[in-house]
């Protein structure tokens, strides 16, 4: 049964059917040709994918964002970003890295921070004289952090799939976003001299460590534009910290988080009209209506998998070949990132977790810790050829052929592997916040 969902998955992805659909009806056909379950049982699944109740944070936390976007926050944020580090080598370009983990804190997802940075942050970059392709693939690997840093849309889907707490979760993604934006900050100041800018400007440039530094008297300044950003930033704190105090669930804290969202734009901004707030909810609806077909197509999927014993075969397989910790979590990784390389991170995840769950629990993987390692596995799919989504994104609107744009992250796909390995065989780095601020 397991080869043939997977065919019929590969099949319809290749006929370019939208992966939400290719799920279900792989899931369905499968269970029609070599079983005798009631295709009605296919809609009753799809239903009950997204009906519990931890999953109406993913609408809610995107419309939160969306609201706070449309309510002014992006060039605050990007001001306080540009004021900490615009004076730094490759300015502007460590500018869109630490907006990312700003931005991370309240989208959740990377593909809305590219969408809303990449338009104001590339033409920027384009217009500093940094070369098109290396615009893309540094607005493509930042926002990677968004799926570690919470509210993490894609820790929220693993916690509900697993069982996990999805307080632990957010909590544990803390420092490994925190440490994926230092590497990634290190590495644009070690490649934008050779690789970020126009050969006419290196040539007519003297002082190479001036290159790609915002003027002094352009950036803006730290206390004014502190205070500017700090409605924004008080959203990730008041999400955790409602958590840690037991003021309320995830669930109710995206609630929270919209109430708050529309106090600032409309209160304290002042830039929420009822126009921004219709376009705030439409756009908010459609990438909810876009997550919840594919989560819901992945349910479905994802109990084929289970009633025709994949995970127990997969895990019979698995075993078969080492038992050895350290192998068994090099594969899993390579497994992760082939995946996050074709499907849809949320998709996959569903998919694998009841895979790889019971297999390194077994051994002694601490649920969170594999949480963190699934996620950051996923994320790094999303700027890895030969898909890439991500780099496909920023890509275009960079307007650079995809190649190009391929050519220029090579430096921060290996600073992606490398972290990889580090929040793999390092779980500290994941589970120390959890295990001081919730006992867990």
């Amino acid at each position: 049964m397991g080869p043939l969902l997977l065919g019929n998955f590969v099949g319809a992805m290749l006929l370019r059917v939208p992966i939400g659909f290719a799920l279900a009806l792989a899931s369905i056909i499968t269970l029609w040709l070599v079983t005798d379950t009631p295709l009605t049982i296919g809609a009753q699944r799809i239903v009950a994918g997204i009906t519990p109740f931890a999953l109406l944070a993913i609408p809610l936390f995107i419309l939160a964002g969306g609201i706070m976007n449309a309510g002014g926050m992006t060039k605050r944020l990007l001001n306080l970003a540009d004021s900490i580090v615009g004076g730094m080598r490759g300015g502007l370009a460590q500018t869109n890295v630490l907006s990312a983990l700003f931005f991370g804190g309240i989208s959740g997802s990377a593909v809305a921070d590219i969408s809303s940075l990449g338009r104001i942050l590339i033409p920027a970059m384009k217009a500093r004289n940094y070369r098109a392709a290396y615009a893309a693939a540094v607005t493509a690997a930042a926002p990677i952090v968004a799926p570690i840093m919470p509210p993490s849309i894609t820790m929220i889907v693993y916690g509900v799939v697993s069982g996990t707490s999805i307080g632990a979760l957010f909590f544990a993604g803390i420092i490994p976003a925190i440490l994926y934006i230092a590497m990634v900050m290190v590495a644009v100041h070690l490649t934008v001299r050779k690789r970020g800018f126009t050969d006419e400007l290196v040539a007519n440039t003297t002082n190479l460590e001036l290159i790609g530094k915002t003027p002094k008297d352009e950036r803006p300044h730290f206390w004014p534009s502190l205070v500017g950003a700090l409605p924004a930033l008080i959203l990730p704190l008041l999400i955790l910290g409602g958590i840690r105090f037991g003021w309320f669930t995830p669930t109710e804290a995206a609630a929270v988080a919209v109430v708050y969202a529309l106090l600032v734009g409309l209160a304290i901004y002042r830039e929420l009209t009822w126009k921004k707030l219709v376009s705030a909810f439409a756009e908010s609806g459609l990438m909810v209506g876009l997550i919840m077909l594919v989560l819901a197509a992945a349910q479905l999927y994802s109990w084929a998998l289970t009633s025709g014993g994949v995970p127990q075969a997969a895990a019979e397989a698995i075993f078969g070949i080492t038992d050895n910790l350290v192998i068994l979590l090099l594969l899993v990784n390579f497994m992760l990132l082939i995946a996050g390389m074709f499907i849809e991170a949320n998709a996959a995840l569903i998919i694998i977790t009841p895979i790889l769950l019971p297999v390194l629990t077994s051994l002694g993987v601490d649920p969170v810790h594999l949480g963190v390692i699934i996620v950051v596995n996923l994320g790094i799919g999303l700027i890895t050829p030969p898909v890439g989504i991500a780099l496909m994104l920023s890509a275009e609107i960079s307007k650079v052929k995809l190649v190009s744009a391929v050519k220029a992250s090579w430096p921060f796909l290996v600073v992606g592997l490398i972290y990889m390995l580090l929040i793999t065989y390092i779980p500290q780095i994941s589970l120390w916040l959890p295990s001081v601020l919730l006992g867990e």
